[in-house]
């Protein structure tokens, strides 16, 4: 499909995608099947010097697009955490929850095995075992600080944003790195960025690869571990319960507007 649209549809398709990568509870693989772009856009990054040229036409507006998209919403999303941190979260966690029924019937779209339940149970020991890891060998190690700590995030980062259903931003609010990659990108601090795009690169072409082959090989069980994965980042990221009336009113609203706006997404989808 990609290959029928012209420039401008694929720079705004990269703006849409690049949702995926700022906006918690945003998947950007789920917004590029919607698009229609997902399978040329894993086929282009797995393979990126098969028909190089024909991937370089849809590749550079997308990534044109989606930087727009990170530069435009960065500081937005950085006060929003600064001054109303529990309601924002809340309202992201809408639009996670709201995406899972989605996610189970594409699971199931080629019939249930009680063995899919075993492959959701590793997805939610492995994203909670990962995100444990900090706090088992100390704030000070190389997962979380430095050159190497940065690549990790870049490459968590690639992670979530290639495998549908799955939020990037979201992996980050459950590791703890999201608002310090918010604060880098709002300040262009290249420190931080570079290490990063160095983790990213190399990551989103082996992800792409792998995930285009297990998608063909074990489809049932490959999206019940990525649901398993949605919900150990909901258990990891859970922020705690609001504290006074209005704060309840604030998150249980925002909750639900979450909930609302992302099942119109997935309606038209």
């Amino acid at each position: 499909m990609a290959k029928e649209q012209g420039f401008w549809y694929r720079l705004a398709s990269g703006f849409v995608i690049g949702l995926g990568m700022v906006i918690p509870g945003v998947s950007g693989g789920v917004l590029a099947m919607v698009l229609g772009l997902y399978e040329s856009i894993v086929a282009a990054i797995a393979n990126p010097f098969a028909e190089w040229r024909k991937n370089l036409k849809l590749l550079v507006p997308l990534g044109i697009g989606a930087a727009v998209c990170l530069l435009f919403l960065a500081r937005v999303l950085e006060y929003l955490f600064a001054q109303h941190p529990l309601p924002t979260l809340y309202f992201f966690f809408g639009l996670v929850i709201a995406s899972i029924p989605s996610m189970v019937k594409l699971a199931n779209d080629k019939g249930f095995r009680l063995s899919f339940l075993v492959s959701f149970a590793l997805g939610v020991l492995l994203l909670l075992g990962v995100t444990s890891l900090p706090r088992v060998l100390g704030e000070a190690t190389t997962l979380t600080t430095g050159v190497l700590g940065s690549a990790l995030k870049g490459g968590l980062l690639a992670v979530g944003l290639v495998i549908p259903g799955l939020s990037a931003s979201f992996l980050l609010i459950a590791f703890g790195v999201y608002e310090e990659l918010l604060r880098a990108l709002v300040q262009l601090d290249l420190t931080v960025l570079v290490p990063v795009g160095l983790g990213f690169v190399p990551t989103i072409v082996l992800v792409s690869k792998v995930v285009h082959w297990l998608f063909k090989w074990k489809h049932g069980h490959v999206s019940y571990g990525i649901l398993g994965l949605m919900i150990g980042s909901l258990w990891v990221a859970f922020p705690g319960w609001p504290r006074t009336g209005l704060e309840w009113l604030l998150c249980v609203g925002l909750f639900g507007a979450g909930i609302w706006i992302a099942s119109l997404f997935l309606q038209k989808k």
